[in-house]
This record gives structure tokens, sequence and C-alpha cells, in this order.
């Protein structure tokens, strides 16, 4: 069985597949019509390339090169290989906040997109401890699981936005409770939560839910992604044109702040550290020291099965396909 990197890509095979048939279908009502209006042998003469069996195995072609590139834009998993890791005493799942306040412009290009560079930097320095993604905003629930393959957890990463969770809102103590539910596998590990967020809760109680993490052995960072001063929250049409900025119900500008205070609260209730989100980055690398100190003596070398993306095999018989294609010539090959 193959198993694709990318799932969605893959769900184009069916259109291919129904473009091929519809071709099949639409070819054999052509040439009903055509021997409706007279001799095949006499419309061969009068249109050469009409009835061209080159033509036909050349619009073939075509159509199976594009099912081959759709296939290795899904990234097909055939096959895997042992890969040797120092596996980390670390359970770490990161939080992203996805509501609706992080399109905030006080960290450029905005807040989203800061959280997920802010991501992309931690699962590179995680690397060999186990890594689990939260995605919350009115609801909170895993991306994806704790697993030591990076290169799934940045998979995620390309697919979170303000969009992700549909529910309106900004849960964080339920993001908090997801971990913890989350991390009991993880008995004798370090754990660890990270909250990516602007701070700004919708009475989720955050600090009684940072509580019963700290029962549990879990340790919280929040970095907060924001100003004190903060910004207004803009809205943009489907097309991602601007449109106005969020207002409340007086008609007046929202404006999104950093709540530090609440951040530093659950951090201090569960040992962990706060630290403020900066344009250079700095915080993830002191973030790293933190978890390295954690973790240090407990790591383990040991071995897995990854998967291999074999993309490169459908994706060179596809531009062959289409250079034969393109090498027919349209006429001959009467039918």
């Amino acid at each position: 069985m193959t198993y694709f990197a990318y799932p969605s890509m893959a769900a184009w095979l069916a259109v291919v597949l129904l473009i091929w048939a519809s071709g099949g279908w639409l070819n054999r009502r052509r040439l009903k019509v055509l021997d409706m209006l007279g001799q095949r042998a006499t419309i061969q003469r009068m249109f050469p390339s009409g009835l061209s069996r080159r033509r036909a195995w050349s619009r073939g072609l075509q159509v199976l090169a594009l099912f081959l590139f759709v296939f290795a834009l899904g990234g097909p998993l055939i096959g895997s290989k042992l890969v040797e890791f120092k596996q980390k005493g670390l359970d770490v799942f990161i939080a992203v906040d996805c509501s609706l306040s992080m399109q905030s412009e006080d960290l450029k290009p905005n807040r989203m997109a800061h959280a997920k560079l802010i991501l992309g930097q931690l699962i590179d320095k995680l690397a060999g401890s186990r890594i689990g993604i939260i995605a919350f905003a009115g609801q909170a629930y895993v991306e994806c699981p704790l697993t030591i393959d990076e290169n799934a957890a940045k998979d995620v990463l390309d697919t979170l936005d303000t969009n992700t969770v549909p529910i309106p809102g900004t849960v964080i103590g339920e993001a908090i409770r997801v971990a913890v539910k989350g991390l009991k596998a993880g008995e004798g590990q370090n754990r660890i939560l990270i909250l990516l967020t602007d701070g700004e809760d919708h009475h989720s109680d955050p600090q009684g839910a940072a509580k019963d993490a700290d029962k549990v052995g879990l340790k919280i960072f929040p970095i907060g992604i924001g100003t004190p001063e903060g910004e207004p929250i803009p809205i943009f049409d489907d097309q991602g044109h601007r449109t106005g900025y969020k207002t409340d119900k007086k008609g007046e500008v929202v404006m999104s702040r950093l709540d530090e205070a609440m951040l530093i609260d659950i951090a201090h209730l569960t040992g962990g550290q706060y630290l403020r989100a900066t344009p250079t980055g700095d915080e993830v690398d002191e973030l790293a020291k933190w978890l390295d100190e954690l973790q240090q003596g407990d790591q383990k070398t040991k071995l897995f099965n990854r998967f291999e993306n074999r993309y490169q095999w459908p994706l060179a018989a596809g531009l062959l396909l289409l250079l034969v294609s393109l090498a027919i010539p349209e006429m001959g090959w009467r039918r």
C-alpha cells in the first residue's frame, strides 16, 4: 500500500481520472457523429488529423503524464530506511494561537506569521524530542500528535493560519488541558508545553488549567506574541484584500494587546518561564538553552523507520511521457 506525504494533493488523482474518462467518452461520441455524416475513410481524407491514432496516443500520454505529476505532488511514501537518532528525554507540545487577533501587525508581517517562524525554529531546535502541535482559537485540538519525525511536524506547520480553527475566540485554558491529556502517555519524560499566543483569553480559566498541569509535572513556557500597546485586528476578504478593522458592538475599532501578566502567571504556576517574542528571535535560543538543561544526561540512541518520499520516480516518468507525446506527429496512423 502506498501512503502519501500530502494526502490532499493525492486526492486530485481522482480529478485526473475523471478527465481521462471524459476524454474517452467524448472521443467515442465524436466518432459516432462522424459515422453519421458519411464514410469514415472519406472523412479521413477531408480531415486527416481528426481521426489520427497518433493524435489519440499523444493525448493519452499527456493525460497519463498529468496523472504522474499529481502522483508526485502527493509525495508517495514508498519503502523506508532505518534512521539513527539521539532521543532526548522531552515530550513537547507546541500550542499555536490561531485566533483572529493573531492577524494584528505589531510584529511584522503579523503575529501569525511570526508565530509560525518561531514554531519552525523550535522544531529544528527540538530535534530528537517527541514534538506535537496543538492549534487553538475558540476550540483546541491536536493538529500533530507527539512524534520524533520533525518533517511531519513541519508539514503541519505549513497548514496553520487564522482559519485553521473555525470557531472564533481564544481558549488558552483548553489548549493546556488538551496538552495535559495528550502527554499522559509520556510518563517518565520531561513534559513541556510551549504556548505561542498573544495572551488574550475568553474565560477558559488558564490559571486553573495551569494548576492541573503542574500536578502531572507539565511545565509551561509561554512566548508572548505582540506588544502591550496593541494593534487593531485587520479584516480581509476572500481575495486577501484588507477591508477594514474589527470593531466592537459600539462600532469602535478593537485593539488587541499582549496580556503578559496572565502568561507570566501560568508559567510560574508550573515552574516554566515566560518570554516575549522579538523581531530577532532571540527568545528561541534562550528557550532552547532552558530545555537543554532539563534533558541533559537523558539521551538515548535509537533507530526508527522513516518512510521515503519517492516523488522523483513518477515525476521523471511523467516528464518522459510528456516529451514522447510532444514528439508524436499529429498526422498518420489512420483508424
